[in-house]
């Protein structure tokens, strides 16, 4: 069974009896050639100087010292085409995401669209419509779902309103129908802006009819990634809904304790900035002066909307080395029947055309066939998705 694994950002065709094989994008390639070539061009704009001197200082009248690095391209998203030897996918180069497709025996890789600043939320390919499903997201925090068709033209919006529709997948066997996850969103009354997001459900929708159905909604627990089989069964990933901060137990005493520290470090921020303004030295004096880039956590990663702490994952029982806890679960529901617990640690998942189960616990690639034990099928390092053919 071929499948194609999401690590660490790159994007892996596992295909039965072949060795794995990396997918690169020759847009990105060129992309990065060009950035290194006009950097070497400017490289004397962004030429460190000894001493600065005038009032406006040289990286604001020729950029960024930086020299505008193109950070390395990352893949997001990717699914099966109409066979085998197609596959789509969802990259970002730069500030600008783009889909494309890829015709594996050929290494042909056609560019269907890129977008600047586009946050693609999901990806899958209707063969019966010969349609791409998108999962689209705006800047007023909203994200709807989208059709294309196969060379990207776009053939409307399928959903709307104040909601997160995302993560679509098709329903086999049905000419329009299709399932996705959906989130409300909550807005302040008199400016607008998002100020919370409700519980994920699942819902299935005809798009051509326009009938929907929530198939499952619990205030309890988030629904992700809904999938179908051919007997009508539903599967998602469930978990446990993070409550806000100001609800969650044992808040107030903490904020109370943390206190003292956090406006210790408030001060020592304020001050660490007034000294660089005019001093041009930070207070911090190991390590020279540092950049935004450089605080940021890099031991940290987004996952399913969630920000996953790898140390916690190292020390937490509840994790037990998986990139997903426990109580991330794989659950199957068939009918109305109550939902059963197929695995978990579950990250992300898939299903065969035969109904096979294959998902990932962000270390590994698991097979799960009828009701016998789970088999390794891929290993790779902080593993973000898989999708199977």
């Amino acid at each position: 069974m071929p499948s194609l694994v999401i690590a660490k950002g790159e994007l892996w065709l596992h295909a039965d009896g072949a060795a794995p094989q990396q997918i690169t994008s020759a847009f990105a390639r060129e992309v990065i050639e060009r950035d290194e070539r006009s950097r070497r061009n400017s490289s004397w704009k962004h030429a460190p100087r000894e001493q600065q001197t005038g009032v406006i200082p040289s990286h604001s009248l020729w950029g960024s010292q930086n020299g505008g690095i193109t950070a390395p391209p990352r893949f997001l998203h990717a699914c099966f085409g109409p066979d085998r030897d197609t596959v789509y996918y969802v990259q970002r180069v730069g500030e600008a995401v783009g889909l494309f497709r890829l015709h594996v025996q050929e290494q042909r890789e056609v560019r269907l669209f890129h977008k600047s600043k586009i946050d693609i939320r999901g990806l899958a390919y209707h063969a019966g419509q010969k349609h791409l499903i998108l999962g689209v997201g705006h800047e007023d925090g909203t994200a709807q779902i989208e059709v294309y068709d196969e060379e990207g033209t776009l053939k409307g919006a399928v959903t709307g309103g104040d909601s997160i529709d995302a993560a679509p997948s098709v329903v086999p066997g049905a000419a329009s129908a299709l399932l996705f996850q959906s989130s409300g969103v909550a807005r302040h009354p008199d400016h607008g802006f998002v100020r919370a997001v409700g519980h994920s459900t699942l819902c299935r929708l005809d798009y051509r009819s326009g009938n929907m159905e929530v198939l499952a909604d619990d205030a309890r627990y988030d629904f992700l990634a809904p999938r179908v089989d051919a007997t009508g069964a539903v599967y998602a990933i469930r978990r446990p809904i993070e409550k806000p901060a100001g609800e969650r137990a044992g808040n107030a005493l903490m904020d109370t304790l943390l206190f003292p520290v956090r406006l210790l470090k408030a001060i020592f921020g304020y001050l660490n900035v007034f000294s660089m303004i005019y001093g041009k030295e930070p207070l911090r004096s190991s390590g020279g002066p540092r950049t935004p880039e450089l605080d940021q956590d890099v031991h940290k990663i987004w996952l399913q909307g969630r920000l996953i702490d790898l140390q916690r994952v190292r020390d937490d029982p509840q994790y037990a080395g998986k990139l997903a806890p426990a109580s991330w679960e794989l659950v199957r529901r068939e009918g109305q029947r109550d939902w059963q617990v197929l695995a978990r640690h579950v990250l992300s998942f898939d299903l065969g055309a035969d109904g096979t189960v294959v998902y990932s616990n962000g270390n590994e690639v698991l097979v799960q066939r009828g009701d016998g034990a789970p088999t390794r099928l891929v290993q790779h390092e902080l593993i973000e998705s898989v999708s199977v053919g």
